[in-house]
C-alpha cells in the first residue's frame, strides 16, 4: 500500500530545470530593476524635485554607488541560499553587516574632522533620504519577493531580509544618481538606514508571504 502510494505521488513528477532557482531569481532582478530605474524619474525628478545625476562624477558619487552596490550584492548572493528548505547561508548577511559599520567608523572619522559639524552629518536631506530610498526599492522588493513565494525556504523572515537588503541596496544606488549628499558621515547613517529599514520590512513581509 505505502508503495503504490508513493508510485502515484511520483509517477507525474518533472526534473526540475538545472538553476531553476537563481534564473528566476535573476529575471526578477531584472524586472524589478527596470521597475526601479523608472521610479526614479517618477517619484525623484518629477514629485520631489530631484535631478538626475545630482552629485553624478565626484569621489563621493563613486563610494555611495560603490557603498551601496555592495550591500546589493551580498544580498543577491543570499537570497538563493536562503530561498531553499536546506539551506541557511547568512554570512553576507553579516559580511553586509560589517561593512555598515567600516563606512560608519570612517564617516565618524572624517566628522571629527570637521569638529563635529552637523551639516556633515545631516546634510540637506536627511530626513527624507532613507524613505526616499524605501520607496525607490519598493518595485524591486516587490517583485523579488512575488516570485519569492513559489520557494521554500527553511526561514521566511531571514528570506525575506535578505530580499530586502537586496532591494535597499540596489534600490540606494539608483537614489544616489539623484543625491547631490557629499559627505562620508551622511551616506554612512542615512543610506545605510533606508537600506536596513527596507531589509526590515522585507524580513516582516517575508515572515508572512514566503511561508509554505
Amino acid at each position: 500500500m505505502t508503495n503504490e502510494l508513493i508510485d502515484r505521488l511520483t509517477s507525474d513528477l518533472k526534473p526540475i530545470p538545472l538553476r531553476a532557482l537563481e534564473k528566476r531569481i535573476w529575471l526578477a532582478l531584472a524586472i524589478g530593476l527596470f521597475a526601479t530605474i523608472l521610479v526614479g524619474p517618477l517619484v525623484l525628478d518629477l514629485l520631489v524635485g530631484r535631478p538626475f545625476g545630482g552629485a553624478w562624477g565626484n569621489s563621493m558619487f563613486w563610494s555611495k554607488l560603490g557603498y551601496t552596490m555592495g550591500l546589493g550584492s551580498l544580498g543577491l548572493i543570499a537570497v538563493p541560499a536562503l530561498s531553499r528548505p536546506d539551506q541557511y547561508r547568512i554570512w553576507p548577511l553579516l559580511l553586509a553587516s560589517a561593512l555598515a559599520v567600516l563606512a560608519l567608523i570612517v564617516g565618524t572619522l572624517g566628522w571629527m574632522q570637521s569638529d563635529w559639524a552637523m551639516p556633515v552629518l545631516m546634510g540637506g536631506t536627511a530626513m527624507v533620504c532613507p524613505w526616499l530610498i524605501i520607496v525607490t526599492s519598493a518595485p524591486l522588493l516587490a517583485v523579488l519577493l512575488s516570485v519569492m513565494r513559489r520557494f521554500a525556504p527553511s526561514s521566511p523572515t531571514m528570506a525575506g531580509l535578505a530580499a530586502g537588503l537586496l532591494s535597499g541596496g540596489f534600490g540606494a544606488a539608483t537614489y544616489a544618481f539623484y543625491c547631490g549628499e557629499t559627505s562620508m558621515m551622511f551616506m554612512a547613517t542615512w543610506y545605510s538606514l533606508g537600506v536596513a529599514l527596507t531589509a526590515l520590512l522585507g524580513a516582516i513581509i517575508g515572515r508572512y508571504l514566503l511561508r509554505w
